[in-house]
């Protein structure tokens, strides 16, 4: 007995042992950190190839000195190479054109505020409604405490669609997005440089920007050929102080008293957007903004209802961005860890990063939940599951309580991670996947049962990078052409699925919200045939037929004779002749098909079988016979 209880030890050893190390030999290795997957606890297939994938996993670090869960204290230090649980959710994003990733704040009302990022969701699809999210993270980090003259701003820079809500930046950092389908699709560690001047925008009719020049003074009077721009700004107290200007001799001054938006972040940080409706001088108060100029161009183009728009924007490598975001620490370049990134504590992180092939890659490790098996991570643990995601570069954004993962899941937005606040924080701002879905104009038709004719054409390729169609058709990729095209050699009444997608001018196959199944049409019923039998009372018909795909109602049909309507069932029927008499003049059967196009009543004459009674032959035949 003890001999078998030490062999059972010895393969409960041995089986734990081989565990241990396949789960080592499994793991990424990166920055001095490990990380193995040990789960795929969800998966989700979103619009246009992005997918987000949720992991039970672990991580282990080389660090040392820092509470193991990240709740502060020193009762329970990280032990270094030991595995700790986690919760990663990661989101990737194709670098496609049409779907872009974009930043979003709440800025109603001339003001920050902080909002859910669910409701800057809500924010963003309103004021966009020709775009759609499928997905979010929160952004970068903000001014939580409301300290700021404008409370609440973020700690960098932000710009959504070439808006340049804020430009100064305290952290020093910035995360940028091309949005233009390539492998640059993000910009990071890059030196900040800002246009010297204001920018003044003016819009057309359409609400396009057709002009554009310096604006080189702040609250100041303009010098010779310069433009000026007058706003209000915020005190200590959070109080707005009214501003009044002069024109001086030789300008012209155009106020827009009610701004889209009017946003003095700093005394030499403004962002106004908005329509001329005075060319009087007035106090600015909130939500108004002025410009004083003596550039005749621009005074020429300036007048009461004209749209302009003011302000700073980045110039140097990060010009080409379309939307901007502050960050924190870099946590990876160029393949390679920042090992200095600072953040040698463990805490809920958010990260944001881009895989060699342009992929935005957005992840949120969940932390202070230790009891949960959610431990958070330092800079090392970022890092190596950063790289297990194939990662080169990667950006620290705002964590703790504000790390927020949101997808559209089932038509609605749902949390994936577990915020450490035990509900979703207010945020200042996030950064979104929003899309926009081509428009198809597309139709199969039935020809036969066994064949589909497909005609497809693009009406609105809403900024996708659409080069060829294509349509995945019973497993078959098949490319669309002007013609139609035809699907031959299929079964009958069978239901095939079908997808459309397209190729870019890269090559990259990509699925649109385009498909679902279509079914081939039945095959009709043929060889419908008549038998007919006769005693002294009665006739008794039966009929038969062929009607593999049960496309008809022959099994329920009805028969007129002599103009008397009868239902046989299986095909069958007997009529007495008291009702219909001792022949027939008439005989039709009525019936539905349904070849999958609609039900259709069908009545046919049998002429073939009018017939005279038999009995009455055959007493015709006795006659005939004693003649």
């Amino acid at each position: 007995m003890k001999k078998i209880k030490f062999y059972l030890l010895f393969l409960l050893i041995s089986l734990f042992s081989f565990q241990l190390i396949y789960a080592v030999d499994e793991a990424t290795e990166f920055a001095n950190a490990r990380f193995l997957v040990n789960e795929i606890l969800e998966a989700n297939d979103l619009p246009f190839g992005i997918s987000h994938t949720k992991i039970d996993g672990f991580t282990s670090t080389s660090l040392t000195g820092y509470d193991a869960d990240g709740l502060g204290g020193s009762s329970a230090l990280v032990v270094p190479g030991k595995y700790y649980e986690q919760k990663v959710n990661v989101l990737e994003v194709p670098s496609i054109q049409g779907v872009r990733i974009t930043t979003w704040a709440n800025l109603n009302n001339h003001k920050w505020t902080l909002t859910t990022v669910r409701k800057l969701i809500a924010d963003f699809e309103s004021k966009n409604p020709e775009w759609e999210v499928v997905g979010a993270i929160n952004g970068d980090f903000f001014d939580i405490r409301g300290e700021r003259n404008l409370p609440y701003s973020t700690s960098g820079g932000l710009v959504t669609n070439g808006e340049f809500y804020k430009t100064n930046t305290s952290r020093n950092q910035l995360v940028g997005f091309t949005n233009d389908g390539s492998t640059n699709s993000l910009i990071g560690n890059k030196v900040i440089q800002k246009t010297q001047y204001m920018k003044l925008a003016v819009y057309d009719k359409d609400d396009k920007i057709f002009f554009e020049s310096d604006i080189e003074k702040i609250n100041a009077a303009p010098g010779n050929n310069e433009t000026a721009i007058y706003f209000a700004n915020y005190d200590e107290g959070h109080n707005l102080i009214p501003k009044s200007f002069t024109v001086p001799p030789g300008s012209s001054c155009f106020v827009v008293e009610n701004a889209e938006l009017a946003l003095p972040n700093f005394a030499d940080d403004f962002y106004g957007r908005g329509v001329i409706s005075s060319l009087i001088p007035q106090e600015l108060k909130r939500g108004q903004f002025a410009l004083v100029t003596n550039n005749n161009v621009a005074r020429a183009l300036l007048r009461t209802g004209i749209k302009i728009r003011c302000q700073f924007e980045y110039s140097g490598d990060y010009a080409n961005a379309t939307d901007i975001t502050g960050c924190g620490a870099t946590i990876m370049a160029d393949g390679e860890p920042n090992l200095r990134a600072g953040m040698s504590n463990r805490a809920p992180r958010t990260v944001i990063g881009k895989k060699a092939d342009g992929t935005i890659v957005m992840m949120v490790i969940d932390g202070r939940q230790a009891t949960k098996g959610m431990y958070g991570a330092d800079h090392t643990e970022l890092a190596v599951v950063m790289k297990n995601f194939d990662c080169v570069e990667a950006y620290n954004l705002d964590g703790g309580g504000s790390s927020t993962m949101i997808i559209k899941k089932d038509g609605n937005f749902v949390v994936l991670n577990s915020p450490s606040d035990g509900w979703e924080r207010s945020d200042a701002n996030c950064i979104l996947i929003a899309t926009r879905t081509p428009q198809l104009d597309y139709q199969f038709i039935s020809s036969s049962a066994l064949e589909l004719t497909l005609t497809a054409s693009v009406v609105d390729a809403a900024g996708h990078d659409i080069h060829e169609l294509y349509v995945e058709f019973g497993g078959r990729l098949k490319k669309l052409g002007s013609d139609l095209t035809i699907f031959s050699g299929l079964k009958s009444n069978t239901e095939y699925y079908y997808a459309f997608k397209y190729r870019d001018r890269y090559g990259d196959l990509i699925t649109l919200p385009y498909d679902g199944r279509i079914k081939t049409l039945k095959s009709p019923p043929d060889n419908l045939r008549f038998e007919i039998f006769e005693d002294d009372l009665s006739f008794n018909i039966s009929f038969y037929y062929d009607d593999p795909d049960q496309a008809s109602s022959l099994n329920r049909a009805y028969l007129t004779v002599n103009n008397q309507e009868v239902l046989a069932v299986d095909g069958r029927v007997t009529l007495h002749k008291q009702v219909v008499g001792l022949r027939f003049d008439s005989l039709s059967i009525r019936y539905t098909v349904d070849l999958n196009d609609g039900a259709k009543t069908i009545t046919q004459d049998i002429d073939d079988y009018i017939l005279t009674s038999s009995l009455e032959l055959n007493t015709l035949f006795a006659i005939l016979e004693k003649v």
